[in-house]
């Protein structure tokens, strides 16, 4: 806590601020906020009393009241919990007033928190906690960073907080999304970890709030369409925007314009069925518009979510079906033909297994196929088998009863497949699982039954399992270290994610996780020629977890709107070329294959390398289009979207004797 000495000193600084006629150069928001803290609200520097937090059926009620966004907040507060690992900090969700309505923190921190005010029911507005992340948000209407000194309150001095506002339809803040740590330093990178998490629980609970409605999706950099940084308009059938979310807001309506209630036909030239009908012909890929004073839109139309809203139910993260999973396809036929599959078997209770080599986005497709099926409100639970002991692998799994072992906990525990009831169970590294404990796990799966430790009475569950590993489980089942009947009751349906360096949608899957990685930064961050280049060539190791860490890397370091050739680490720089992406892996070439035609001039070198790979595939199937689109589990418009977009004409099929 803070000393006595630090919080004499810390009022005289207050004091010596707000006197000032003048305020000091880059501290400008802190001056506004001390003012209106000390002139308008009347609060003392000094102070040590709060007001006392809400009963717990005040702030429930609060929460209940942001519907879509608490809905949308607690999976992503979860996950960027995880990533913070944090245990001196406390994740909270706050209401348009200030009130914390949710709060994800570590154990070991909950007294501490508690303390500070850092509780359910708790206002931090700044008329009761003066300058602090949650209240000067809901005041500057921006992201920011109260750090230390900056804040009002002697007693708050020693925190850092990080927040950004979440945006409801018409522009107004909703919500704040905060980390409030006692750890020194990266309150830069907390930022961004901060405003991306706010854009995306804004753009699930947009989405949501309007399954029913009709969905522009739109930005003026193709890649930023599909992500969690472009712009949405909610529809009317008639074609009149009902709401919009905040970045709608900054790309059509800069000057503070109306927005709501006008013709799409204003901002983007046509009308709505128009729309809706060139992205069916464009097979769902967004189309390019240009407009008058050289403006180019990237545009993708959706139809409302008609058959969940006929059936009562809320979407919780899309406008149509499968958009969770569909997001995943940008271009390689690869990740296509697993998006189709697991697509087919949503909601049909059939177990999907996901092989891939580390970091290659297992989760992630886990993840979204839970976003994307019936179960979507309900939990998504995951457990690393490789990560825990093998003594504590059983009880997290199944749970325990009171005074089942030495040290459980007094009043037991319910384990992850009870906690997934109702959801979906992610279990990531199956293949590191005890031989001993694969039994159990095979009797819960076929009795869909699950006894905790020390307890006598089974309870039944309803969950989707999908399971992953980066191991060979068919040669495990062969050396006896995986049973052969948990492997074909777990692989109902498996996918093979490709590793990045075969992944011929590199570049896009580039720009995507740029996008998210920089989203609430003003400018945006964008990448050089050179720098794209480098990246595209890299072999990536470690997959997308490793684009991820170097491009959060990248652009927190960035000072300006480009990241440039001098920002790149120099073990990249020197990296070798690696091999072409391919299509498909499993059939050798032959001898006498036929010599891959001329790609045409205008494409680059990927796009000619995935032009040979495709014609080689089609040459294999003597050009029967059905055969290769059953073979990579995709629709033959995919295939003949590719050739389209590749240039490979059916006449040169003629070439090859067919």
């Amino acid at each position: 806590m803070v000393s006595s000495n630090s919080v004499a000193e810390h009022v005289r600084s207050v004091h010596a601020i707000i006197s000032r006629p003048q305020r000091p150069a880059g501290h400008e928001l802190v001056a506004r906020s001390w003012l209106r803290c000390f002139h308008e609200l009347g609060l003392d520097p000094a102070a040590e009393d709060s007001l006392p937090p809400l009963a717990p059926q005040a702030w429930r009620e609060r929460g209940d009241r942001l519907g879509e966004v608490m809905d949308s907040a607690i999976p992503e507060m979860q996950t960027l919990h995880r990533q913070l690992d944090d245990s001196q900090s406390a994740l909270v969700l706050a209401d348009a007033e200030g009130v914390i309505v949710s709060i994800v923190r570590h154990p070991g921190f909950a007294r501490e928190a508690s303390l500070r005010g850092l509780v359910e029911g708790a206002r931090w507005s700044e008329d009761v906690q003066g300058t602090n992340g949650i209240g000067t948000v809901l005041a500057e209407r921006h992201s920011l960073v109260i750090a230390g000194e900056e804040h009002f309150f002697a007693r708050h001095t020693d925190m850092v907080c990080a927040a950004a506002p979440i945006y409801d339809g018409v522009g107004e803040a909703a919500a704040v999304l905060a980390v409030c740590s006692l750890a020194p330093g990266g309150a830069r990178a907390l930022r961004a970890l901060i405003e991306r998490s706010a854009r995306v629980i804004e753009h699930r609970a947009f989405r949501a709030r309007h399954a029913t409605d009709y969905i522009i999706r739109f930005h003026a950099h193709a890649g930023r369409v599909l992500t969690a940084v472009d712009g949405l308009l909610a529809l009317s059938p008639e074609g009149e925007v009902i709401e919009a979310n905040h970045i709608a807001f900054e790309l059509l309506s800069p000057e503070g314009e109306a927005l709501l209630g006008r013709e799409v036909t204003e901002f983007f030239g046509q009308s709505l069925p128009e729309l809706l009908s060139r992205t069916f012909r464009a097979g769902f890929h967004p189309l390019a518009l240009s407009m008058p004073q050289h403006q180019t839109w990237h545009l993708l139309a959706q139809q409302p979510s008609r058959t969940r809203a006929q059936s009562g139910t809320r979407a919780s993260d899309s406008a149509s079906a499968a958009q969770a999973l569909a997001e995943l396809d940008l271009g390689d036929l690869r990740m296509a033909g697993n998006v189709h599959s697991a697509m087919r078997i949503l909601d049909r209770d059939i177990p999907l297994l996901i092989a891939g080599e580390t970091g290659t986005g297992k989760e992630v497709f886990a993840r979204a196929f839970h976003a994307s099926s019936q179960r979507a409100r309900g939990p998504f639970v995951a457990i690393n088998c490789a990560s825990l002991p093998e003594a504590l692998i059983e009880s997290e799994l199944f749970g325990y009863k009171q005074g089942a072992f030495t040290g459980a906990n007094r009043d037991g525990r319910r384990g992850k497949v009870l906690q997934a009831d109702g959801g979906t169970l992610f279990l990531d590294e199956i293949g590191d699982m005890p031989l001993q404990l694969q039994a159990r796990l095979l009797r819960v799966l076929e009795e869909r039954k699950v006894t905790p430790l020390g307890g006598e009475n089974a309870v039944p569950v309803d969950l989707q399992l999908v399971c992953a590993t980066h191991r060979d489980l068919r040669a495990m089942v062969r050396d006896g270290s995986f049973r052969e009947d948990l492997y074909y009751r777990l692989r109902g349906m498996e996918i093979n994610l490709p590793p990045l360096r075969e992944r011929t949608d590199r570049r896009s899957l580039i720009e995507r996780c740029l996008s998210e990685e920089s989203a609430g930064r003003h400018p945006p961050v964008r990448l050089g020629h050179a720098a794209m280049n480098v990246l595209d060539r890299f072999r990536w190791p470690g997959n997308i977890r490793q684009l991820r860490y170097v491009l959060r890397t990248l652009v927190a370091l960035c000072d300006g709107p480009e990241i440039t050739l001098r920002d790149m680490p120099a073990e990249m720089l020197d990296a070798p070329e690696p091999l072409p992406p391919a299509i498909v892996a499993h059939e050798p070439v032959h001898e006498n294959a036929a010599v891959p035609s001329a790609p045409p001039s205008n494409l680059n070198p990927l796009q000619s390398a995935e032009r040979d790979a495709l014609l080689g595939e089609l040459r294999r199937h003597r050009w029967n289009i059905a055969g290769l689109a059953r073979e990579l589990g995709v629709s033959r418009n995919t295939i003949y979207r590719k050739m389209k977009r590749l240039d490979i004409d059916t006449d040169a099929q003629v070439g090859d004797g067919f």
